[in-house]
């Protein structure tokens, strides 16, 4: 190798690394291969055009377990067009708790500690002056992960009401629902909490269970799921329906494993 090529290539090798203060990066060496440039999403050209809220990270699963990768897409909306942010935009990159996770020199992956505690890992990324921010949780290997998306298994529930043709479970706290025949994928949130002990899950106002029956195989009881449309009328004579909360919810994984 010649002696002139030696600096910059450990300039460069340094500049991949975290710096001195546990859990900080650089914003990453150029040159390096960036897997997400031009994959899907277009680079954006000029770093200058970053602005206060206009960045955002998207992790890929949201939520791992100890020993795990999380893939880390960083990207700028502007206007209807979503750019990918090359890394020389970046300033900096910070991990808290700093000795749950590493980042690899490319920036686009983080690697779950194998003996990180169970929790939240932030990880904060500053370019051009501007911070954003993604929580991931991390799961004991012993825990259900229910975080993800949902279809169900059957379109009407035993009630005979149509039911949510996706739920999303997410790491916010919010459960998305989307139904049969309506614009866009989501249409209604509400506010969730789940006990892996017990089984406890709430919905809004409602309180049931949930259950792992498989791995991307769940259960719901004691909950009334909304749904898309109404059943129609009974005739005369007939019984009344069950109540919607005395139905079992079955739903199934599908797309990616959050």
């Amino acid at each position: 190798m010649s002696a002139k090529l030696i600096p910059a290539c450990l300039a460069a090798l340094l500049m991949s690394c975290a710096t001195t203060d546990p859990g900080v990066y650089s914003g990453g060496a150029r040159g390096l291969f960036d897997p997400h440039s031009g994959n899907n999403l277009q680079d954006l050209p000029d770093c200058s055009e970053i602005y206060d809220g206009g960045a955002y990270l998207v992790a890929s699963p949201v939520a791992g377990r100890p020993g795990s990768q999380i893939e880390l897409r960083h990207n700028l909306g502007m206007g209807h067009t979503v750019y990918n942010i090359p890394l020389r935009c970046v300033d900096q990159w910070r991990i808290d708790p700093p000795e749950a996770a590493t980042l690899s020199a490319n920036r686009r992956f983080l690697d779950i500690s194998p003996d990180a505690a169970p929790g939240d890992v932030t990880l904060t990324a500053t370019a051009r002056g501007y911070s954003t921010s993604i929580t991931i949780p991390v799961i004991d290997s012993g825990v259900p992960n229910l975080y993800g998306s949902w279809i169900p298994a059957q379109r009407y529930s035993c009630a005979q009401e149509e039911m949510p043709s996706v739920i999303s479970i997410r790491p916010d706290g919010r459960v998305l629902m989307g139904f049969p025949g309506m614009m866009g994928q989501y249409q209604d949130d509400y506010r969730y909490s789940y006990d892996p002990e017990t089984g406890a899950f709430t919905l809004g106002q409602q309180t049931g269970q949930v259950r792992v029956v498989e791995d991307g195989h769940i259960i719901f009881t004691g909950i009334a799921f909304p749904g898309g449309q109404p059943p129609p009328p009974l005739p005369p004579g007939y019984p009344p329906r069950p109540d919607q909360d005395s139905c079992e919810f079955e739903f199934r994984r599908t797309g990616e494993l959050y």
